[in-house]
């Protein structure tokens, strides 16, 4: 098989949640948008749909996303080069450039501050675990969109071996202490920790995240009959997370049903 860039698209159901997420549909409408990628630049397309650990109460979803990246790959033989872990809350525009040119074949990521008080607390929250270590706050990345290769395999499974050495801790700090990121905050530890090189630099298409927030739904009125959203109009990756659950699936279906045709 040739070696390709990857898109490991994760979307896992949990069908307790059923009608708080529309039944998860908006799970299509990010999929087509990425599938829709990997036709265009020749990537590998991988769904992840099923989870790999049962005891969803000791491995969440979260964390089985990152610490099985690689075990995944290659229980299905696949010869990858790059690889893009992206969450199923993301859409990518069709016509969108391929990032994987962008890299220079390094770690990427694209830093968060739509919540600065949010990673603050989650940073400090899991400072003491971490010895003290001082995270750098301006190079804390969202993990729902991140851009690596195989010579980060050591570093994942490192960071599969410190979780699993340490889960009740994990545990208890996800649900007792911290109560804000679960594989997240944890991670960016680890990459800062094992000086991982990593780049923060992609252009802000990338990163179009906290829509409602920042007023990316709308458009310029001065612009007489175009109406195109902010979003779709300056950015490629767009990133609904923020806006509540319960809202997210009427929201993306909504942007679906305004941009599939440029997908067909």
């Amino acid at each position: 098989m040739e070696k390709k860039n990857v898109i490991y698209w994760v979307g896992i159901k949990d069908e307790r949640n059923n009608e708080k997420y529309g039944n998860f549909e908006y799970f299509e409408y990010s999929k087509n948008t990425w599938k829709h990628f990997c036709k265009r630049y020749n990537c590998h397309f991988v769904e992840i749909n099923k989870l790999v650990e049962t005891d969803t109460i000791r491995y969440r979803p979260n964390w089985q996303k990152n610490i099985h990246i690689f075990d995944e790959l290659e229980r299905r033989s696949i010869n990858y080069d790059q690889i893009c872990l992206v969450d199923s809350t993301c859409m990518y525009k069709w016509d969108g450039p391929n990032f994987f040119e962008l890299t220079d074949r390094k770690f990427v990521g694209w830093c968060d501050r739509s919540n600065m008080r949010w990673v603050y607390d989650s940073i400090h929250g899991y400072k003491e675990f971490f010895n003290g270590f001082e995270l750098d706050q301006n190079k804390y990345i969202n993990s729902g969109f991140i851009v690596f290769n195989e010579t980060h395999k050591e570093f994942f499974k490192s960071f599969k071996q410190l979780y699993i050495n340490n889960i009740d801790t994990f545990i208890d700090l996800q649900d007792n202490i911290v109560k804000k990121g679960c594989d997240q905050t944890v991670l960016n530890y680890w990459l800062q920790i094992n000086n991982i090189d990593f780049r923060t630099d992609l252009s802000p298409g990338f990163k179009m995240t906290h829509l409602h927030r920042s007023e990316l739904f709308s458009h310029n009125w001065q612009l007489g009959e175009d109406n195109t959203p902010f979003f779709i109009k300056y950015g490629w990756n767009w990133i609904f997370n923020g806006i509540p659950k319960n809202e997210r699936p009427q929201v993306m279906k909504q942007v679906w049903d305004l941009i599939k045709h440029n997908y067909e």
